[in-house]
């Protein structure tokens, strides 16, 4: 099995594939004994606890990082080196840490489902990106999601369809040490869609389908006849392209920002100050990124600068001299 999936590796990499995603990484491997999993505790993450079960005999097995040492050797002897991406639902931190291997030799990133399974709070994000930093071994780099095929769209399960939030959840997510990764309609704000009882596919319960529903190309929905239905098309491609204060534009001047700034490629992460409700970082030396994910306003001391990104478009180019003023909802990136 594995000489089988080695050669499926080769296979992909000799056509110039960047790399792979690897699916339920941290299961690869079962007991192989087949031991039953005992029952989960008030102990076990909230994801065992909501199965019923700690994954301790179907998942998690140690031979698995051997297996991953294997592919990473395989993968390095590419030029360029190839990349291998981890989904591991793993909430233990070192536990999930020690899938970058003790000298990089395992997966080159794995998501951090911990950030992504947060309440979008700016208490709970800012204590899982410590928790995060102080894991990682030297080098690491963790992937960054806020929605994907098993938990929905973060517009719905954050943001609780708040357009202003969502561009809140991109900032964040395209600013903080990692490599962000948008599930399709992510770029739009797109939030979950219906799937009535008779049309539901995914057995899940609940079921995973209204995350998956199609995305919505323009106001007709540009679909003949889709797996699911698309109910709503109100926020659609065609008029977001359309529209330069759409969150379609605000997501690709995202991209650009990170892309010609380099402390948001790879500077450090270092928490600044902030209030309660509201949440500041540091990359690098020049870059300040600010969010309020609170009810009331705030003000962020020591902040200087120039604003280059806001979530409310209009205070861009805005100086700032020793304090941030942000509205609830609303996050900005300041550069010196």
């Amino acid at each position: 099995m594995r000489e089988e999936f080695e050669r499926i590796l080769r296979f992909w990499f000799d056509r110039g594939v960047a790399g792979f995603r690897i699916d339920v990484a941290n299961a690869l491997v079962k007991d192989r004994e087949l031991r039953d999993n005992p029952p989960a505790t008030e102990n076990d993450d909230p994801w065992s606890r909501r199965r019923g079960f700690t994954p301790l005999y179907n998942a998690n097995r140690p031979e698995v990082h051997e297996i991953y040492r294997e592919w990473r050797a395989l993968a390095d002897g590419y030029d360029p080196p190839r990349v291998l991406v981890g989904e591991a639902w793993v909430w233990d931190f070192a536990r999930w840490a020690a899938f970058w291997g003790t000298e990089a030799d395992e997966l080159n990133m794995a998501f951090n489902f911990q950030l992504l399974d947060a309440p979008f709070e700016a208490d709970a994000l800012r204590e899982v990106v410590e928790r995060t930093q102080a894991a990682l071994p030297p080098g690491a780099w963790p992937a960054l999601t806020g929605s994907n095929h098993d938990v929905r769209r973060f517009t719905t399960r954050w943001c609780h369809g708040n357009e202003a939030l969502a561009r809140c959840a991109l900032l964040m997510l395209f600013t903080l040490r990692g490599t962000p990764f948008l599930y399709y309609g992510d770029e739009l704000a797109l939030a979950d869609g219906h799937v009535p009882p008779d049309r539901v596919l995914d057995c899940a319960e609940p079921s995973r389908d209204p995350g998956r529903t199609p995305m919505p190309w323009t106001a007709e929905g540009g679909w003949t006849d889709p797996w699911l239905p698309l109910t709503d098309t109100s926020r659609n491609v065609e008029e977001e392209r359309a529209d330069t204060a759409s969150t379609l534009h605000f997501t690709r001047d995202l991209i650009a920002l990170r892309r010609g700034r380099p402390e948001l490629q790879a500077g450090d992460y270092e928490e600044l100050p902030a209030p309660s409700g509201a949440w500041a970082w540091r990359r690098g030396e020049n870059v300040t990124i600010a969010l309020n994910l609170g009810r009331v306003a705030v003000d962020i001391a020591g902040i200087e600068g120039t604003i280059e990104l806001a979530t409310e478009r209009d205070r861009e180019d805005e100086k700032v001299t020793g304090h941030l003023h942000l509205a609830p909802a609303e996050g900005a990136v300041v550069v010196t």
